[in-house]
């Protein structure tokens, strides 16, 4: 989707993966976070194709690295310059892509267990205080540090249409048989602080 930004990242720690993201647009948990359990997460945007999180997910699932999976998607799409993409799996090895005509600014910075991306940003700033508050909230839970970070974002201006929807997918590292599994997937369609709203939602489940 056009004006968006996320986060994902990986606790490595604690064995769990996740994206959380905002949007000017309604709805984006629809369309932009994708993750399975055991397998990777994937954030698509800018001009969202979804097949790079549906298909994202079904290479790094046949064994193909997040690199391998990402090129190869890239290959098919005859626009991939106005997209913006990040596959990550299960071990926290990323791969990332912002086309060169998606809407200004846009960009992604990359860390050592997680990675920011954003377009249509009031400005760059905006992805440096996202990945700087996700450093600073190191002994928060997980889904709210990705929340808060995503926060940060917002103060520092964000998506320069405003924020009307946000989402948060929270998945566990490893797979074990028999079991369910810890899981969040949490979405506000539509709302003036919907990111406020996700972190009281999740307050509410991890509490």
């Amino acid at each position: 989707m056009v004006g968006t930004f996320s986060i994902i990242a990986i606790d490595k720690d604690i064995g769990l993966m996740g994206v959380a993201v905002t949007s000017g647009s309604i709805a984006v948990g629809t369309r932009v976070p994708w993750a399975k359990p055991g397998v990777g997460v994937v954030a698509t945007q800018a001009y969202t194709n979804i097949m790079y999180g549906k298909e994202g997910l079904k290479l790094l699932e046949r064994g193909k690295t997040p690199k391998e999976a990402l090129d190869e998607l890239l290959s098919l799409d005859p626009k991939p310059e106005i997209r913006q993409v990040c596959i990550m799996n299960s071990r926290g090895v990323f791969a990332v892509h912002t086309g060169v005509n998606c809407p200004l600014h846009h960009g992604h910075i990359l860390g050592d267990t997680f990675c920011v991306l954003g377009n249509l940003l009031t400005s760059k700033n905006v992805l440096k205080q996202i990945y700087l508050a996700y450093l600073e909230n190191e002994g928060e839970s997980f889904p709210l540090r990705l929340l808060k970070a995503l926060k940060a974002g917002i103060l520092a201006g964000g998506d320069r249409r405003g924020h009307n929807s946000a989402a948060i997918i929270i998945v566990e590292t490893r797979v074990v048989s028999g079991k369910s599994g810890f899981q969040i997937n949490i979405r506000i369609d539509r709302s003036k602080k919907p990111v406020d709203e996700l972190i009281e939602k999740i307050k509410a489940v991890i509490l």
